[in-house]
């Protein structure tokens, strides 16, 4: 018998005669891998599906220009500021997000008064494509507008008594408009209470080609990685401001934090503990198997060779803990995802490593102190049972 293969005989006899002390450090080795996995693969899925619903909640940059302001008072009275319209050209916006590299969804807005039976009303030039995919939590009745049609929000229908196909005749600096309501919006915000035409149309009325007054942005950014995409994108666009939108995608992007830490708390707990109890476990494993190290190094064996023996213990069970955790850990983890937004964890390849990693890191950390103590055996005592 070749002396690898003896090696591996007595390691594997060594397991199985001791199946108890096997069973409960491959039962704490799989317990710990499994919550450092799972914690890996929610932590992943968390972090997309956040992502997923935030998108639901509209913008998180919007770009204004700045607004000339003139002081207004006389001598030491100050009667405060008047704020001159500000406009931004499309043509150049589109260029600096195209330099930017930011990758996302983005609406061009030109905001105005427009007069419905000589009462002024809110109105707002948009690309209806742009808004569809901007924000999908309208609610729309009727249908999307097209050349000469109108959106208006739910209050002003119901105020003025307006439905889908009706006239709609709207007066402004220019010739008076005549279109017609294409359909009903309802968001519970300000646009219940405003009128939606086309971009170019609206531009048109106003003597603005090319020009708007807002323009939203939706990227795939949270945090203090938002606000630098943010700061970084303001000195490509002179004469504009961009601000970040702080809304309920801010508060979750929080709560996900705050619900990682306290996972990687109970985690960082669970494996302190899986350690220790490693350790004390292996302890008592070398202490009952005294006699039979003092009898390997009677016979010739080094305190190398012994090492590599109860390493390579140690080394296997940490496999094995690690396979188990990875299985139970998936287990969690679908479970975990599928209770809180009732869909399937996706796969996360390193969670396999994650898992492999914690169970031999373990395995090995929790046995250094007691194989240490094999170094310092004396074979003599050992086999007179001292």
């Amino acid at each position: 018998m070749s002396k690898r293969r003896w090696l591996t005989h007595i390691v594997l006899r060594a397991l199985a005669h001791r199946k108890g002390r096997t069973a409960l450090l491959l039962a704490v080795l799989t317990m710990a891998s499994s919550l450092a996995c799972a914690l890996g693969i929610v932590s992943a899925s968390m972090g997309k599906r956040v992502a997923e619903q935030t998108r639901k909640y509209g913008a998180n940059l919007v770009i204004l220009p700045e607004r000339a302001r003139l002081e207004v008072g006389s001598g030491g009275l100050s009667f405060g500021a008047i704020s001159e319209p500000a406009y931004l050209g499309e043509r150049e916006v589109a260029a600096a997000l195209a330099r930017s590299g930011l990758q996302g969804e983005y609406s061009f807005h030109l905001r105005s008064v427009l007069r419905l039976k000589q009462i002024e009303l809110p109105v707002e030039g948009v690309d209806f494509a742009q808004i569809r995919r901007l924000f999908p939590w309208w609610q729309l009745r009727g249908s999307w507008p097209e050349a000469g049609g109108a959106l208006i929000g739910a209050d002003l229908a119901a105020r003025f008594g307006l439905a889908p196909g009706d006239p709609l005749l709207l007066s402004g600096a220019g010739e008076a408009l005549q279109l017609r309501v294409a359909g009903i919006v309802t968001s519970g915000g300000e646009e219940d209470g405003m009128i939606f035409l086309r971009l170019p149309e609206l531009q048109r009325e106003l003597g603005r080609p090319g020009q708007v007054t807002l323009v939203r942005l939706l990227i795939t950014a949270g945090g203090e990685s938002l606000k630098l995409r943010g700061a970084a994108l303001q000195p490509l666009i002179p004469g504009a401001v961009v601000k970040e939108v702080r809304q309920v995608a801010r508060s979750s992007e929080e709560l996900l934090d705050k619900v990682k830490l306290l996972m990687m708390l109970v985690t960082a707990v669970v494996l302190v503990c899986a350690g220790s109890s490693v350790a004390g476990t292996m302890g008592a494993t070398i202490l009952e198997r005294g006699k039979e190290i003092g009898l390997m190094k009677a016979m010739g064996g080094t305190r190398w060779e012994l090492l590599r023996i109860f390493s390579a213990e140690a080394a296997l069970l940490g496999v094995a803990g690690g396979a188990t955790g990875y299985l139970c850990g998936s287990v969690i983890a679908q479970f975990v995802t599928w209770t809180v937004f009732s869909v399937p964890a996706d796969p996360v390849p390193s969670s396999i490593a994650l898992s492999f990693g914690v169970s031999l890191l373990l395995a090995l950390l929790g046995s250094l102190g007691p194989l240490l103590s094999v170094f310092r055996l004396d074979p003599v005592q050992s086999l007179r049972g001292e």
